[in-house]
């Protein structure tokens, strides 16, 4: 079901440290953490709950992992059904409520952003509106909001670490952290009427099991008031027509060949990530020059389509990271290193089958890579613009 996360306190994800004392938030909330931040509330209400019992799951021991007890307690419990589905709940990628990701083959123009965007797939990469017609133009990414080019709105906090000893500021301990504090604000300084407030989608549990979680944290720093948000159930919304589907992908295909000038009977389609991927691309030399067809193949196989789809172009941004899981036992809690690819890349296909076909093979394909349950790899098609 569709799912809005009203926050009442700025919030801070994920995002590199630039330097050792300072972090910006990203903007927009992965799927996983919003699991982290489920699975946070849970145990920190459950009667039962043990900081330091293992458990094995998948032949692995772990930690503070949610999984139901069932013990006399249990059935009494508000938060019963959550505990029993947690390990099939999905969650998507939460972005600002009312903006669409750009594809990575949209391009603006360099002298004035006011001109409008256009698609390499299937305009000249050039500004049409500029004076002589041929302005140039430049990759663009990030989101738009009613035609327009948004952003979220952040906030500068600075903070010091308190010494356990002395309860005073601990020498050296100076931070700054950059929060997502709004996604509407109000052009009226007086009023209260800025709103944060993020979308996505929730699956595999009931909308009254949900509105049993009150007061969820997301993210870093929960403990000193950031991240607090309610969550809102929305209405289902209706799903797109599949014949309009496959219209839509024959005019695309229409549009590609003539911009690019192609007489061959393939079908092209395009499809675009609406979330990070965590791809497995088994590189075994990257040193080794690797040819444009070495390539495809390898996208290709992370991707693990049918062999009747061949890649013909891609149009992606990538890059590798390890991130830590608390749940793992032992000293280390890192990951294991995964190539990530960024949510608005592009691919684009060609193949024989005709767009009937397409549409019902892709009709049961959630998305590419690793953790789809938590929203990675999450695709839609690209039918050219935005």
């Amino acid at each position: 079901m569709k799912v809005k996360l009203a926050f009442t306190a700025p919030f801070i994800v994920g995002g590199i440290k630039q330097v050792s004392n300072y972090i910006e938030s990203i903007d927009y909330i992965p799927g996983n953490v919003v699991r982290a931040a489920f699975a946070r509330y849970i145990l920190s209400r459950c009667a039962y709950h043990d900081p330091d019992e293992i458990i094995e799951v998948d032949n692995l021991p772990r930690k503070n992992w949610v999984y139901f007890k069932d013990e006399p307690g249990c059935n009494e419990c508000r938060l019963k059904n959550i505990c029993q589905k947690f390990s099939d709940m999905e969650f998507s990628f939460f972005y600002p409520e009312g903006a669409e990701i750009i594809p990575m083959t949209m391009m603006i123009c360099k002298m004035n952003p006011q001109h409008g965007l256009i698609d390499r797939l299937i305009e000249k990469p050039e500004c049409t509106k500029c004076e002589g017609g041929k302005g140039r133009v430049e990759s663009v990414s990030g989101y738009l909001k009613e035609g327009e080019r948004y952003s979220v709105v952040k906030s500068f906090v600075t903070k010091t670490a308190i010494d356990s000893y002395t309860g005073t500021a601990k020498d050296g301990s100076l931070y700054s952290l950059v929060a997502v504090s709004a996604t509407v604000t109000s052009e009226d300084s007086n009023s209260d009427s800025d709103k944060n407030v993020f979308i996505g989608e929730i699956k595999g549990v009931q909308e009254q099991d949900l509105l049993s979680v009150d007061d969820l944290r997301i993210g870093k720093y929960t403990s000193v008031g950031f991240g607090r948000c309610n969550i809102l159930p929305q209405p289902e919304e209706e799903t797109t027509d599949r014949k309009q589907i496959v219209e839509r992908l024959q005019h695309f295909n229409r549009l590609y060949k003539e911009h690019n000038e192609i007489d061959d009977d393939n079908n092209y389609f395009a499809i675009k990530f609406v979330s990070d991927a965590r791809l497995d691309f088994e590189m075994s030399d990257v040193n080794e020059y690797v040819t444009t067809e070495e390539y495809k193949k390898m996208w290709s196989k992370a991707l693990g389509l049918s062999s009747e789809f061949e890649i013909e172009r891609v149009y992606a941004e990538s890059f590798n990271f390890r991130g830590y899981d608390t749940s793992k036992v032992g000293e280390d809690k890192r990951e294991e290193p995964i190539h990530i690819v960024e949510k608005g890349s592009v691919i684009l296909y060609k193949t024989q089958l005709d767009f009937e076909r397409i549409a019902d093979y892709f009709s049961s394909v959630k998305g590419f890579g690793l953790d789809l349950k938590d929203g990675f790899g999450h695709i839609d098609y690209h039918f050219g613009g935005v």
